[in-house]
C-alpha cells in the first residue's frame, strides 16, 4: 500500500498493511524547512514548500493542503486577526460585537475572491497535482460552532448560549452556510479529506448538553453535505471528550481525532472495535520529552486502539514548532513498524 491507500483504508473501516502516521503539522513544517512561519501564512508557495519538504523528508502518510486552524473563514467575514513571527493567528476583534448593529452586516464570503482563502485553495490544487493517489491531501474547515465563536468572541458565545439563544442560533446558521460554501470549494480544489476542528465544544469548555445543543446539529449538517460529495471527514475536538464520544460519532464523521486527555482504550470500548480513531500521542512529550518516551507513548496509543487497524497515529493536537525532529521521527517509526 502507498500512503494514500493506507489512510483511506482506515477511513473506510478496512485494515491497512501497517499503521498510518498523520502528524498535525503546520509551523513545525515551516521550521524544519527553514521558512519563517509568517511567510508560510502569507505565501501559498512557501506553505507548499514546507509541507512537501517534511512529508518527503520524514515519510509520514498525509499532506496538509492549508494552514490548520488559522481562523481565516472568520477573518473573511469581518473578524480581525493578529499574527506575526513567533505569534500564532488569533482573533483580536470579533466581527459581531453587537447583534443588532453587526449581524445585518455579515456577508457570506466568496472563497475564490478572498485573498487568503483563494491562496489555500491554490495550495490544495497544487498539492493534489503532485500527490494525487499517492498521499492523501487534507483541507481544513472550521466546524460551524467554532466559526461562530470566532465571529462573536469566545466569552460572548459562552454567555449567549444561555442569555441570547435566538441571536446565537442565527449566527450559527450563517456560520454553517459559510462553511458549506467553503468546504465545497476545498473539495473542488482536490482535498481528499476534510479536517474539521471545534475546540469551542471541548469538554474543558462546555458541558455535553451544551455541545449537543450548539455544536452537534450544525456539525451534522455540514458533515452531511461534505460526505454527499464523496469526501472523507475527520473531526478534532481538543481536551477531554470521553463523556461525548458517542455524540461526536453521531455527527457522521469518518474518524475522530482525540486529544491526549482521552484514554484510547476507553474510547475503543465506547465506540467499538472498528470505529476509526486518530491521535493521541502526548504533544507535551513530543515537544519536551526524550525520543524513547515518545516511542513508549506511541506504542501505548497503538495498543489502546486495538488490533483492528482503525487508527491514524498522530499527536493529540497540533505539533509545536519546537518539537525535536527525532521525537516526531520516533512516533513515525512506531507506526511504520506496526503491521497488521
Amino acid at each position: 500500500m502507498n500512503s494514500y491507500e493506507r489512510v483511506m483504508s482506515v477511513l473506510n473501516g478496512e485494515t491497512p498493511d501497517r499503521c498510518p502516521v498523520v502528524p498535525m503539522v503546520r509551523e513545525w513544517c515551516s521550521k524544519q524547512a527553514g521558512i519563517p512561519f509568517v511567510d508560510d501564512l502569507e505565501d501559498p508557495d512557501k506553505h507548499i514548500e514546507a509541507q512537501v519538504y517534511c512529508q518527503e523528508h520524514f515519510g509520514y502518510d498525509i499532506i496538509w493542503g492549508e494552514c490548520y486552524a488559522c481562523h481565516s473563514e472568520s477573518q473573511a467575514m469581518g473578524s480581525e486577526l493578529k499574527y506575526g513571527e513567533g505569534m500564532l493567528p488569533s482573533v483580536i476583534a470579533p466581527a459581531v460585537k453587537d447583534y443588532a448593529e453587526d449581524m445585518p452586516k455579515l456577508k457570506l464570503f466568496d472563497p475564490y475572491q478572498n485573498e487568503r482563502l483563494s491562496g489555500f485553495l491554490y495550495s490544495i490544487r497544487e498539492l493534489k497535482k503532485k500527490y494525487d493517489g499517492q498521499v492523501a491531501v487534507t483541507g481544513y474547515v472550521q466546524a460551524p460552532f467554532r466559526h461562530a465563536s470566532m465571529l462573536r468572541g469566545s466569552e460572548n458565545i459562552m454567555r449567549d448560549m444561555f442569555k441570547n439563544k435566538d441571536n446565537l442560533r442565527q449566527l450559527c446558521k450563517l456560520a454553517l452556510y459559510s462553511q458549506i460554501v467553503y468546504a465545497t470549494a476545498v473539495i473542488s480544489a482536490g482535498a481528499d479529506i476534510i479536517f474539521l476542528s471545534d475546540p469551542t465544544s471541548s469538554g474543558d469548555a462546555v458541558s455535553k448538553k451544551s455541545w449537543e445543543e450548539w455544536g452537534l446539529p450544525y456539525t451534522q449538517e455540514l458533515v452531511d453535505v461534505i460526505k454527499r460529495q464523496g469526501v472523507k471527514t475527520i473531526l478534532h475536538i481538543c481536551g477531554n471528550t470521553l463523556d461525548r464520544l458517542e455524540s461526536l460519532a453521531a455527527t457522521g464523521v469518518d474518524c475522530l481525532s482525540l486529544d491526549m486527555a482521552v484514554d484510547f482504550a476507553k474510547a475503543r470500548e465506547i465506540l467499538g472495535p472498528k470505529f476509526p480513531l486518530m491521535g493521541n500521542v502526548d504533544t507535551t512529550m513530543l515537544a519536551l520529552g526524550k525520543a524513547e518516551k515518545v516511542t513508549e507513548s506511541a506504542q501505548k496509543v497503538v495498543a489502546g486502539a486495538g488490533a483492528s487497524g482503525g487508527l491514524l497515529l498522530s499527536g493529540g493536537c497540533l505539533l509545536a514548532d519546537l518539537c525535536p525532529a527525532e521525537n516526531v521521527q520516533a512516533m513515525i517509526e512506531v507506526g511504520q513498524q506496526y503491521t497488521y
